[in-house]
């Protein structure tokens, strides 16, 4: 959501698989991001080990009721009930907070399904179908309009993935399986989201036959939860309405005044620079099994140029690290060395505000440069087996399919099925017992 989001968000890979922290932990947080993360593992014993029964949810809405003072924005107790006490616990919620990290997930199999050359071609047709708008929204809100369109094609595949989880329900459910500790009466996150989303309804800011969303309450084009979309919200086509379900101007122009309003933008800086660390600096850098991403190391770009830090011409050839302004910059290293190395400048985090996600800010940042006409990473993972495009994955389904696999279906998405038949046909080739396939072991699968 403004995913993560959700992505996250929605329907894509990387939203669904993507391990980051819980947006819903019940710590203070002045200011929630657009789009909701992926969930984190529940704690055995915690209220979403099984089903909430339909007495218990009802109870749960009541006890919100009576707290409807310790709200953000103002909302009767009355109020709150007449629209709350027509929801319902949705069981699917709970099952995504419940999703494991058990599937592995790598950062060459995210980007090659997300940043594939579909979705590029996808944002270069909305893009120029549309130039006149997305050029009104950059100049207005100084946004750059490859990154909203990106943004635009990993939350929602440009529209049709919003999700079909009603959004009252959601954020009920979630405010009832996440509740806040009993000692604070103040507003917490779970809690302000499914206000804000009562608010919505009784403003009729939104409408409720068609508002639907992500399980952590995202909804709209480019998934917003309701307590950011509530002050966020832009109507850009000027019909009255700030509507974000079906309105991509609104949709766009509310993206941009997220970045712009929550994280603020560097005009002309771009989000990442791809570079090659000296010889001599590169043992600080070496894998960890953890991301690498110093902000406390934030310089001058010309400071690490003067470090003999250097970056990549668009033909992949070494050239100097330059942007405007000098902006300061932090090392990023999604993976450690060997493996793609970056410096990255305050726009990082400001799509990270969006989602908080490292690898959703990445996908975000690759998929708006190569939808500009830029090219990909030049640096290779550290990996023999890269990850597969949706077209490639669609094909490895198909022949699954063919295998016998009848749950399987060639939608392009890596679940869980998918992961089913993978292992069983890896068995099958005396491969190692893996859930995955990349580009070399589908070519192992699928030869006779």
């Amino acid at each position: 959501m403004a995913s993560l989001f959700s992505r996250r968000s929605a329907a894509v890979f990387a939203a669904a698989l993507c391990i980051t922290q819980l947006v819903l932990a019940q710590s203070p947080a002045p200011l929630a991001p657009a789009s909701a993360p992926a969930p984190a593992v529940a704690p055995s014993g915690s209220l979403i080990a099984q089903p909430m029964a339909p007495e218990q949810f009802a109870a749960c809405v009541q006890q919100l009721g009576d707290l409807t003072g310790s709200a953000g924005r103002p909302l009767a107790r009355e109020d709150f009930l007449r629209i709350a006490t027509g929801a319902r616990y949705d069981d699917r919620v709970r099952q995504s907070l419940l999703v494991q990290a058990g599937e592995p997930t790598f950062w060459w199999d995210e980007l090659a399904a997300t940043t594939d050359d579909d979705r590029v071609r996808d944002g270069q047709r909305i893009l120029a179908a549309n130039l006149a708008t997305l050029q009104r929204i950059e100049a207005q809100f100084g946004i750059p309009k490859e990154i909203v369109v990106a943004i635009y094609g990993i939350e929602t595949n440009f529209g049709p993935s919003q999700g079909r989880i009603p959004v009252l329900d959601s954020t009920l459910t979630l405010a009832c399986l996440r509740p806040c500790p009993p000692e604070r009466a103040t507003a917490c996150i779970s809690r302000e989201r499914a206000y804000a989303a009562v608010r919505l309804l009784r403003d009729r800011k939104v409408r409720p036959e068609n508002w639907q969303g992500s399980w952590a309450g995202a909804f709209g084009r480019t998934q917003f939860v309701p307590d950011s979309f509530e002050q966020l919200g832009v109507d850009f086509d000027g019909d009255g309405v700030a509507d974000i379900v079906n309105s991509e101007a609104d949709s766009w122009a509310t993206t941009a005044n997220h970045l712009r309003t929550r994280g603020g933008w560097l005009s002309g800086v771009p989000v990442y620079m791809e570079v090659t660390i000296p010889r001599e600096q590169q043992a600080a850098f070496a894998a960890t099994g953890k991301s690498i991403r110093l902000p406390a190391q934030a310089r001058k770009l010309s400071e690490w140029v003067a470090m003999g830090w250097t970056g990549f011409a668009a033909d992949g050839q070494p050239a100097p690290l330059q942007a405007a302004g000098d902006p300061e910059v932090y090392p990023f290293l999604p993976v450690g060395l060997p493996g793609p190395a970056f410096l990255v400048s305050r726009n990082f985090n400001t799509i990270y505000r969006y989602n908080n996600s490292e690898r959703y800010v990445m996908e975000v940042a690759l998929l708006a440069t190569r939808i500009a006409g830029g090219p990909g990473f030049f640096t290779p993972w550290p990996t023999d087996d890269p990850g597969l495009t949706r077209a490639q994955v669609r094909e490895l389904q198909a022949w699954l399919q063919q295998r016998g696999h009848s749950l399987v279906q060639p939608d392009g998405v890596m679940g869980r099925h998918t992961r089913d038949a993978i292992a069983a046909e890896r068995a099958a080739k005396g491969l190692t017992p893996e859930r995955r396939a990349g580009q070399r072991t589908m070519q192992l699968l699928m030869q006779p």
